[in-house]
């Protein structure tokens, strides 16, 4: 089987890191996905062609270059495709219809990964949702999700298909702490808390640095991370300043050892407002390495995190409700144990790296024994 990927660029978001792992495990499998964008390829497009994923990119050369499309049919003539996995924006979906017409491509297929937008509102435009109800397929990433895609983006319910995003388990899990590299900042604090989020208005990380400000209160011992990159880093910098927690809340960037750092700490916090978030992968990763979780109850956060069991779900926008459901689980050690040992378990049971890309490749079989 083979597949065309089609898209605006590849960043080095939640989604694009899913599906470098899917289209790996599809690789393994004897699937053969070409990857085409219509901007840059973006800082994982290496990483697509490590895993044996070609990449073309660049064929969009200004802002209503109607000739794109043309390109990559001149690129790909020849070549043939079982189908073609287009991203959700307009371009992509614009040019996918004209692409698979002229290559014959039998089958069109999406994923969505938001609920929602910042700033409230529909995620899609009257015009892509003409659009999207033309495809074959599209595939949601959790079931509460799904169900907003059908009642309040009304798109048809049976061209929907739920496949839960993954984690790989056997890279995240459970560490002892000796057996760890050392910490790389903050000493030897009793208690860690990290958050692992793009530096982005919608991730809520105001809400954060108030939690912690007044959950040092009660846990002076207390420190704070925020892992990742953005454009907002300055003005947390700031806020950080203001609210007195230089020494406390301490940024860390983007960082390649997530494996081997998250069991550092002691639980992870997600503090997004509800808009966008959908099924964090960061959330999964902390829950793969046995740490119980924080969560705002957005998006489908509730699929993954069952409440009082593997972590604890709370109002978006409530710093005292996050700062609360950490004192309960730096407080208590024996119950932390516990939810970090439910959280792993969740994990195997739904969640795995391993079970997405089976269901990917075995929906993208079935789509295409259609034609």
């Amino acid at each position: 089987m083979n597949i065309l990927f089609l898209g605006n660029s590849f960043g080095v978001g939640g989604y694009e890191q899913l599906m470098l792992e899917v289209f790996r495990g599809m690789s393994a499998n004897g699937i053969q996905v070409d990857a085409c964008f219509l901007k840059d390829g973006g800082k994982l497009a290496p990483e697509l062609e490590k895993c044996g994923v070609p990449v073309k990119s660049g064929f969009l050369r200004g802002k209503y270059d109607v000739a794109a499309p043309g390109r990559i049919v001149r690129e790909y003539r020849g070549k043939r495709f079982d189908a073609l996995f287009v991203e959700t924006g307009r371009n992509a979906l614009l040019a996918g219809e004209y692409i698979a017409g002229r290559l014959r491509i039998g089958r069109r297929i999406t994923s969505v990964h938001s609920t929602g937008k910042w700033g409230g509102g529909k995620l899609f435009r009257r015009s892509q949702l003409f659009l999207l109800r033309r495809l074959d397929g599209i595939i949601a990433c959790a079931e509460t999700q799904r169900r907003y895609l059908v009642r309040d983006e009304g798109l048809p319910e049976p061209l929907l298909k739920t496949i839960f995003n993954g984690v790989d388990h056997r890279k995240f899990k459970p560490r002892p702490k000796v057996d760890l590299p050392p910490f790389p900042e903050g000493g030897a604090s009793a208690r860690r808390i990290a958050i692992v989020a793009s530096l982005t208005p919608e991730k809520g990380h105001e809400v954060f640095i108030e939690a912690a400000g007044i959950t040092r209160k009660r846990f002076p011992d207390s420190r704070y991370f925020i892992i990742g990159d953005g454009p907002e880093r300055e003005r947390l910098k700031e806020r950080i300043g203001a609210a007195g927690l230089r020494e406390s809340v301490v940024l860390l960037g983007i960082r390649r050892d997530l494996p081997e750092l998250l069991p550092h700490f002691d639980l992870l916090a997600l503090s997004s407002h509800p808009f966008r978030e959908t099924l964090p992968i960061s959330t999964m990763e902390g829950m793969a390495c046995g740490l119980p979780t924080v969560n705002t109850d957005v998006g489908s956060a509730r699929d993954l995190v069952l409440d009082g069991e593997t972590g604890y779900l709370v109002p978006p926008g409530n710093p005292v409700a996050l700062s609360e459901a950490f004192s309960r689980i730096l407080g208590d050690s024996e119950h932390a144990a516990s939810l970090g040992r439910a959280a792993r378990s969740r994990i195997e049971d739904l969640f795995t790296l391993d079970r997405s890309v089976a269901d990917y490749t075995d929906y993208f079989r079935r789509q295409t024994s259609k034609e």
